[in-house]
């Protein structure tokens, strides 16, 4: 259902290229932005594990929030700002679980017992439920288990499974009115990215079918969704309507760039590049200009 449409100004792309740099001692990782658009919370091995941070929008003030072995990671704010919820295999350090906490780090509260992998979880719009993807342990091998995604009261309880595990559903993500969520998945054969309802039903695919398609998430009115894509060689954030036509280009580095947040007022977005073995992350418009770098990698 895609339609290609005009490419990203030559300047821009230049611009663009400019961000990729060599490889550095730690990464930044998978930004999602404050509900006010003031801070941005993500993830980075900086101090030599994965854990979760905040930065201010322009990237000064970062603030380590975790402290704990294993990779702490896909940090999501509440609608109200106040709480954080994060995947994390803390407990046993084999399965990874669900867990929510203050914006400074404190109240900590494991919301998910599940086997397996219980992680990306992301609040609905009225921070009463979480949605998030799961995979069973299945040992050996790990890979006989498909993702599936799931919700849960903000508290951790009525957990509903939402998808049957026919396919790999990943990274879901909230339309504005709390009734549909985005997620990619390799139900056709190949990953697209799909749209159903918050209980699992009407889904249905809004990629082509002719490219691989990856994470998702719509912009704050619901108007557009920025995606990531191969379809071009290397993983680019691409932008289409809510139905998946006019599709255009936000966004190409020589790196692969995994995912788009947008801020909340839909006039920036924060993405997660990588490259020899470095991530980081930088901030662009709607329309794909004025890229910052935002995070760096420091040396360790």
């Amino acid at each position: 259902m895609y339609k290609r449409s005009a490419v990203l100004a030559g300047s821009a792309a230049l611009a663009l290229a400019a961000l990729s740099f060599a490889a550095q001692a730690a990464s930044d990782a998978f930004p999602h932005w404050s509900p006010d658009g003031k801070r941005i919370a993500f993830t980075s091995d900086r101090d030599g594990d994965w854990e979760i941070y905040t930065m201010a929008a322009d990237g000064s003030d970062a603030r380590r929030l975790t402290s704990a072995p294993g990779r702490d990671a896909h940090p999501s704010y509440s609608p109200d700002g106040k709480r954080l919820v994060f995947q994390s295999p803390r407990a046993d350090g084999k399965n990874v679980q669900v867990y929510a906490m203050d914006v400074d780090g404190a109240n900590v509260v494991r919301l998910t017992d599940l086997k397996g992998f219980a992680g990306v979880p992301v609040y609905s719009p009225d921070g009463k439920r979480i949605a998030f993807q799961w995979r069973e342990a299945s040992e050996p091998p790990a890979t006989a288990k498909k993702w599936r995604l799931a919700t849960m009261a903000a508290d951790g309880s009525d957990l509903r499974l939402i998808s049957g595990g026919e396919a790999n559903d990943q990274v879901p993500a909230w339309s504005k009115d709390g009734r549909r969520l985005l997620f990619f998945s390799d139900r056709s054969g190949r990953n697209q990215v799909h749209v159903m309802n918050a209980d699992g039903t009407g889904e249905r695919r809004l990629s082509d079918g002719k490219h691989d398609d990856f994470v998702a998430f719509w912009s704050p009115d619901n108007a557009w969704i920025a995606f990531s894509s191969s379809r071009d060689g290397t993983v680019d954030i691409f932008v289409a309507d809510a139905e998946g036509a006019n599709v255009r280009r936000l966004a190409q580095t020589a790196a692969n760039d995994r995912m788009a947040t947008w801020s909340p007022d839909g006039k920036r977005l924060a993405i997660s590049a990588d490259e020899n073995n470095a991530s980081w992350i930088y901030v662009v418009e709607a329309d794909g200009s004025k890229p910052v770098r935002l995070s760096p990698p420091v040396p360790r």
